[in-house]
């Protein structure tokens, strides 16, 4: 086994370097990875606005975020601990109340973009907004 003791400091910097083809490796991945990344948001953004929400796996209950005007939609979900509440209007999704100790998902506030999460985990209740209002822009304009 060699290590980089018995290796001369010249032999070690070219073994760094490395050749052509793994530079043009790490840059195919490179491309790749960042397309990988527009389509996953893409896909996260298309479509109406919608705030689904869980408890553990199960999906309890998918609403459209209420276009302004609209009254709001209040929704108790039962998770272990016990209720929490969570209101969804025109600005976005909250979480109202909740039985954990800590509040930190009722602190959190309002959130409004896709992929938005408020999350509270002693109670594993887990709520998403996916799609956009704005349905004429694309992923790279959001």
């Amino acid at each position: 086994m060699i290590t980089t003791q018995d290796m001369p400091p010249q032999s070690l910097l070219q073994l760094l370097r490395g050749s052509w083809t793994d530079r043009g490796l790490l840059v195919v991945s490179l491309i790749g990875i960042a397309a990988a990344w527009f389509f996953i948001q893409g896909r996260i953004a298309s479509g109406p606005p919608m705030a689904e929400i869980y408890h553990g796996d199960t999906m309890l209950a998918s609403y459209r975020l209420p276009e302004p005007g609209q009254p709001p939609v209040h929704f108790e979900a039962e998770g272990d601990l016990g209720i929490s509440e969570i209101v969804i209007n025109a600005d976005g999704v909250r979480m109202a109340s909740s039985p954990c100790t800590s509040q930190r998902c009722v602190l959190s506030g309002t959130h409004r973009h896709a992929g938005d999460l408020v999350a509270c985990v002693p109670n594993r209740i887990l709520v998403t907004i996916r799609g956009s209002r704005d349905s004429n822009l694309d992923a790279v304009v959001e």
